[in-house]
């Protein structure tokens, strides 16, 4: 396997949560599940500590991160902000074929009855959204961003509403684009992103202001 596949299949576990937070990861036991040296896995492992989704043990391997209340919130800020430039520059330069790509993504997304398999698309549609806006930074830093947000989602069992909704958001969202309404869009995705800060709050984080 390849660093790369390494690196991004590390993550896709640690953020859809098959990895849990404060769970260990033994360089030796990840080395022979992928039938590779210790030295990828190490430097895979570097890249996730600066993306704040494991820390490192020295000499041992790493476990990975909790997300603090005092990040959780850093981190929302941010990320309402970009959404916000994500709304104003897709409208402006999301091209016919990417919206057409984002309508084969919400099909899917109707018809799926997975809660977690509904999320890994969302998360998925998010991405082309934001690589719509032409704009290579925002869409890194939000998916780095999602990425510490994200996983937490999986903590929060008592509540469907978020899933529920991510089907009717899309939809609305996709016809903003059409219409190349910027401010329209621009509601829909920090009104989301509102919506999944609150049922985060209330599961994990209840009586704390955010």
């Amino acid at each position: 396997m390849k660093g790369s596949d390494l690196f991004n299949e590390l993550k896709r576990r640690i953020v859809f949560f098959d990895y849990k937070p404060r769970q260990m990861l033994n360089i030796k036991d990840l080395s022979k599940e992928f039938g590779v040296s210790a030295i990828p896995i190490r430097e895979a492992l570097i890249r996730l500590e600066e993306e704040k989704l494991i820390s490192i043990i020295p000499n041992n391997g790493a476990y990975v991160s909790d997300l603090s209340f005092q990040e959780l919130k850093d981190v929302f800020e941010v990320r309402l902000f970009l959404l916000g430039m994500v709304g104003k520059l897709a409208v402006k330069r999301a091209k016919q074929e990417e919206i057409a790509e984002m309508m084969i993504l919400a099909e899917k997304i109707k018809k799926e009855k997975s809660r977690k398999k509904i999320i890994q698309l969302d998360a998925q549609f998010h991405d082309l959204l934001n690589k719509s806006t032409g704009n290579e930074v925002l869409a890194d830093s939000l998916e780095k961003l999602r990425n510490r947000l994200g996983r937490l989602w999986y903590l929060a069992e008592k509540s469907e509403s978020y899933s529920l909704q991510i089907p009717q958001e899309i939809e609305s969202l996709i016809k903003a684009l059409e219409a190349r309404d910027g401010e329209r869009c621009q509601q829909i995705l920090q009104e989301h992103a509102i919506h999944f800060i609150e049922t985060i709050k209330i599961n994990l984080y209840d009586g704390y202001p955010v």
